[in-house]
C-alpha cells in the first residue's frame, strides 16, 4: 500500500470529492446489504491455487455476482489488499511483531510459540489458520462489512493507546475467524495478501458480471485510468454500467495513471514514428509530479501516484500562486537548483525531500524548480482528449512563469539536423536529453506509446543508458556475503501478458552496507513460491512479489538461453540478457509496471546490432 500520510480518525471519511471515497461502507450498508467474510476467504482460496489469469478472472467474476451490490467497492478494495486506493494514503499500519500478538491472543498461546511457527512456516496467515484450527470460534460469523469497518477503524486509530487497541481489535475479528478467514485476515493486515490478482483481471472480471463480457474493458481500463480507483470503477459499472463508467471524467483530487513514453536513439526514427514532426521538450532529471489545484487548495501525487504534497511546500506555493486557473491538473518535473548558481541538480538531490521531518531546512538547503509539460484539466475541461499541440498551448497560457515555476523549454522541429541541435542544447544545459512528443497525440493515460519518445545521449551508444527492472528472486550469497543474499533476479515488465520477464542476475554495484540491509528491506515482499506473473526459466533461493524497481546499466545485451525476456522475439528458443549490470540506484519514484518493458530491451538489442553493422 502507499507508504504515505494517515488521516487522524476524526477525519476518516472527510476532506474528499463526492466520488473518492468509493469504497467505504456507510452507515447503514449493514441494513440493506451483508456477505459473509467466508465468501471472500474460500474464493480467496481458489485464486491462490491458480495461476491462470483465464481462471482468476472466472472465479474474480463468481466472487463479484454473489456481492450485493453496496459492497463491490470493498470487495474490490481487499481483493486488492488494501481499504482505499493508494492515493489517499490510508494503511491499516500493523507491524509484523504486533500481528503475532494478535495471533497469539486470539489462539490463547504464548507469542513465542507464534514466533517459533513463523520461523518455520514463513507466512504467519498460515501460523493463524494451524493455530486457530485447534480452537472453538467465540462470536458470531464475520461479515464483509464488519471486517472492512473494523480494519477501517484500525487504520486510522492515533494517540496514546493506539497500539494496544489496534491490537485488541484484531485479536477480536481472528477470535471470531475461521482459519481460513483467519489466514486471509492475517495476510490483509501484514500487507502480504499476494493473490497474484492484478488490476487488468479485476477489470475483466467487473467487465463478464457487470457490463456484458471481456470486450467493454477498454472502457473500465479508461475510468480506471482517470481516476486511479478501482473501487469507484466497479461501485459504477454495478450501479450503472457502461453507460455510467461512460461518463466518468477527470476529477481534481484523484490522480491520473501518467502516461508513459518509449524510448528511441536514431532522431530521424523518432521524427519517422512522430509524423515527421514533434514538441520536443528538455528531459529534466527531477521527480515527476501531478499537481491538483482547487481554489487555494493544491495536492501533489508522484508517478506512484502517493501524495507527496508535505515533501513540496514550496511547490503548493509556486502552484497557488502560478497556475491561472481556478481548477487545474497540471503535469511537471520537479528539480533540485543551485542555490547560488541557479544550476540544474541531480535527482538524487531531491532524497531529503524524502523525510517527514525538517522540511524548511531541506527547501532553504536545496530549492527547487518546476518545469511543467502537460496540462490534463483546466476548469472544468477535461483535456486528455486534445491534442498534445492543444495542451501545450494551453499550459502555456494558465501559467505566469518565473525563475521557479516554468513549462518546459520546448521547440517544434520537423527535421533531423533541427533535433540533434535542441538536444545538444538540453545536454548542455544539464538535462537527460529530450521527450519527442506528436503534435496530435492525446494523453493516454496508463500506457505507453509511440506518441511520445525518450531521446536520451546514452541510446547512442551500447548499452550506457540504464534501465529501470523489478526484483523478483534473490540467490543466498557465500563467502563474505554469507548471510545476505549474493545476486538478485531482474526482471522487465511485459504489459502485453502482465508478466514480468527475467533479464539478468544483478549482483555487482552494491556497497556493503545496501547488501546487509536487503534482507530486511525487501522483507515484505518475499513469497513461498514463484509469484503467478514472473516468468523465469531460473528457479530463485527466494521469490518476490514484483514490488522494488532497481535502475540498473551494463555492457551490452546479448542472447540467452536462461532470461524469458524477449523470448523468441530475436531467435527460437533464447530470451535477451545484460551483460555484466550493475546496480545504479533504487527507483522508488516507479512502481513495478512503469520499469523497463521487454518491448524496450529487444528494441535496445536490434540497435545494438544496427550500430554494430
Amino acid at each position: 500500500m502507499a507508504a504515505s500520510r494517515r488521516r487522524s480518525t476524526k477525519n476518516a471519511g472527510k476532506g474528499l470529492p463526492d466520488n473518492a471515497r468509493s469504497g467505504a461502507p456507510s452507515a447503514g450498508v449493514q441494513k440493506r446489504a451483508t456477505m459473509k467474510y467466508a465468501v471472500l476467504a474460500d474464493a480467496y482460496q481458489r485464486i491462490e491455487s491458480t495461476s491462470s489469469r483465464l481462471a482468476m478472472t472466472e472465479l474474480l467474476a463468481g466472487l463479484f455476482r454473489k456481492t450485493p451490490q453496496a459492497l463491490i467497492g470493498p470487495m474490490v478494495y481487499l481483493t486488492q489488499g488494501k481499504l482505499y486506493p493508494d492515493f489517499e494514503g490510508v494503511e491499516i499500519g500493523v507491524a509484523e511483531k504486533m500481528a503475532i500478538r494478535a495471533v497469539a491472543h486470539a489462539a490463547e498461546v504464548p507469542s513465542a510459540t507464534v514466533e517459533q511457527k513463523l520461523a518455520t512456516a514463513g507466512d504467519l496467515g498460515l501460523v493463524a489458520e494451524a493455530l486457530l484450527a485447534k480452537g472453538n470460534r467465540r462470536g458470531p460469523v464475520l461479515t464483509l462489512e464488519q471486517v472492512y469497518r473494523e480494519l477501517d477503524r484500525t487504520a486510522h486509530a492515533s494517540g496514546k493507546g493506539a497500539q494496544t487497541a489496534k491490537m485488541h481489535a484484531l485479536a477480536g475479528l481472528l477470535a471470531r475467524a475461521t482459519p481460513r478467514e483467519a489466514k486471509y485476515l492475517v495476510r490483509m493486515i501484514t500487507g502480504r495478501l499476494r493473490l497474484g490478482v492484478g488490476d487488468m483481471t479485476v477489470l475483466d472480471a467487473l467487465a463478464v458480471v457487470f457490463a456484458g463480457g471481456k470486450q467493454a474493458r477498454k472502457v473500465l481500463e479508461r475510468a480506471y485510468n482517470l481516476t486511479s480507483d478501482l473501487g469507484y470503477v466497479a461501485r459504477t459499472v454495478a450501479a450503472g454500467g457502461l453507460d455510467a463508467v461512460r461518463k466518468i471524467h477527470v476529477v481534481v483530487g484523484k490522480p491520473i495513471r501518467p502516461m508513459l513514453a518509449e524510448r528511441l536513439g536514431d532522431p530521424q526514427e523518432i521524427l519517422q514514428k512522430l509524423g515527421g514532426q514533434c514538441i520536443a521538450e528538455y528531459k529534466y532529471d527531477g521527480e515527476r509530479l501531478q499537481i491538483h489545484k482547487k481554489g487555494t487548495q493544491v495536492d501533489i501525487f508522484s508517478r506512484r501516484l502517493e501524495k507527496i504534497t508535505a515533501q513540496y511546500p514550496d511547490v503548493v506555493d509556486l502552484a497557488r500562486t502560478h497556475l491561472r486557473a481556478r481548477e487545474a491538473i497540471m503535469e511537471g518535473e520537479v528539480v533540485a537548483i543551485n542555490p547560488t548558481s541557479g544550476d540544474l541538480l541531480s535527482f538524487q538531490e531531491l532524497m531529503p525531500r524524502r523525510r517527514k521531518y525538517g522540511i524548511e531546512q531541506v527547501m532553504a538547503d536545496i530549492p527547487t524548480a518546476v518545469f511543467a509539460f502537460d496540462a490534463l484539466y483546466v476548469d472544468g475541461t477535461d483535456l486528455t482528449e486534445q491534442p498534445h499541440a492543444e495542451r501545450h498551448r494551453l499550459l502555456e497560457s494558465m501559467i505566469t512563469p518565473d525563475d521557479r515555476f516554468h513549462p518546459a523549454v520546448s521547440r517544434r522541429v520537423s527535421a533531423v539536423r533541427e533535433l540533434e541541435e535542441f538536444f545538444e542544447q538540453a545536454v548542455a544545459d544539464g538535462c537527460e536529453g529530450l521527450v519527442c512528443k506528436a503534435l496530435g497525440g492525446v494523453y493516454q493515460a496508463g500506457a505507453r506509446g509511440w506518441q511520445w519518445i525518450k531521446f536520451k545521449r546514452e541510446y547512442r551508444s551500447e548499452m550506457t543508458d540504464a534501465v529501470d527492472l523489478v526484483v523478483v528472486g534473490a540467490f543466498h550469497g557465500r563467502g563474505r556475503r554469507g548471510g545476505t543474499y549474493g545476486a538478485l533476479l531482474m526482471a522487465a515488465y511485459d504489459p502485453k501478458d502482465e508478466m514480468f520477464r527475467t533479464v539478468c542476475k544483478l549482483g555487482s554495484g552494491f556497497t556493503d552496507e545496501f547488501l546487509a540491509a536487503l534482507p530486511g528491506q525487501l522483507r515484505s515482499s518475499t513469497r513461498p513460491d514463484r509469484d503467478p506473473h514472473v516468468d523465469s526459466r531460473l528457479t530463485a533461493d527466494v521469490w518476490f512479489t514484483p514490488t522494488v524497481v532497481y535502475e540498473v546499466i551494463g555492457a551490452e545485451i546479448t542472447l540467452s538461453p536462461v532470461h524469458t525476456a524477449g523470448w523468441n522475439a530475436i531467435r527460437e528458443g533464447a530470451g535477451l540478457a545484460i551483460r555484466f549490470p550493475r546496480f545504479r540506484r533504487v527507483r522508488d519514484d516507479k512502481g513495478p509496471t512503469e520499469a523497463t518493458t521487454v518491448a524496450e530491451i529487444v528494441a535496445m538489442y536490434k540497435h545494438q546490432l544496427k550500430r554494430a553493422g
